[in-house]
């Protein structure tokens, strides 16, 4: 009778230490552990590096700095993050103004020169504003009304404290107008951009300014001319 012997197995045994250890020798690296080897073990930059080393001071100085540079720079990211939401809640609100104080029926025609001499007239009141001069408005007003009068004095007082407005006509529109024996009305909504200087310094900038002006004109024999005008500010 033949003795019984257990078969032997096919792989050779190994302790687990061993076996981990010839696992991770067949396991590559991964390529940032690669890559920060090859830079570090770049000569140049080692000496570099060294160097930097033996002056602490310097380079917490260095480190400082550049902390300051990122934490301006985040603010400064910040602000342009929450002056585009400001600016784009505006657009909302001022949308849903529009919307609201939208004529349900359609308006009669407004004369078309109506419409290009108020045209004109926003065009030179940015021309004035940004220039400080009143007589720049003075072929669009009559000289003895209200509104010529109010410009003076609006403008006096720019001169005395040196304002400069940079204004900027976004959009416009006529609401409602009609005609009178003196003359005519013709409501309109209009959305300005306002920066307000001193010198060099900017003491006010206001976007998606939106009011609603009664232009009161009469008609001479040079055309129209504004004798007063009514102004409701809707959106400051």
């Amino acid at each position: 009778m033949k003795p019984f012997r257990r078969p032997r197995s096919r792989h050779r045994y190994s302790p687990p230490q061993r076996a981990a250890r010839r696992w991770n020798d067949t396991v590559s690296p991964p390529l940032s552990d690669r890559l920060v080897s090859i830079i570090l073990a770049w000569q140049p930059l080692d000496q570099l590096l060294t160097g930097m080393m033996r002056y602490p001071r310097a380079l917490m100085g260095v480190a400082s700095v550049c902390g300051i540079v990122i934490a301006i720079w985040s603010l400064i990211r910040f602000g342009d993050v929450i002056r585009d939401t400001e600016y784009r809640d505006s657009l909302s609100i001022i949308q849903s103004a529009y919307t609201q104080l939208s004529p349900v029926h359609p308006l009669p025609p407004v004369p078309d020169d109506m419409v290009r001499f108020l045209a004109a007239y926003n065009q030179a009141s940015v021309l004035a504003a940004m220039q400080g001069r009143a007589d720049v408005l003075s072929p669009y007003l009559t000289p003895d009304g209200p509104a010529w009068q109010a410009v003076i004095q609006e403008y006096a007082r720019r001169a005395e404290t040196g304002e400069r407005h940079q204004a900027t006509l976004v959009r416009w529109g006529v609401l409602a107008s009609d005609t009178t024996p003196e003359g005519a009305w013709v409501d309109t909504q209009e959305q300005w951009d306002v920066i307000i200087t001193i010198g060099e310094r900017i003491v006010s900038s206001r976007r998606g300014i939106l009011t609603r002006n009664r232009y009161v004109l009469r008609q001479d024999d040079d055309g129209w001319r504004i004798v007063d005008i009514a102004t409701t500010m809707l959106i400051r």
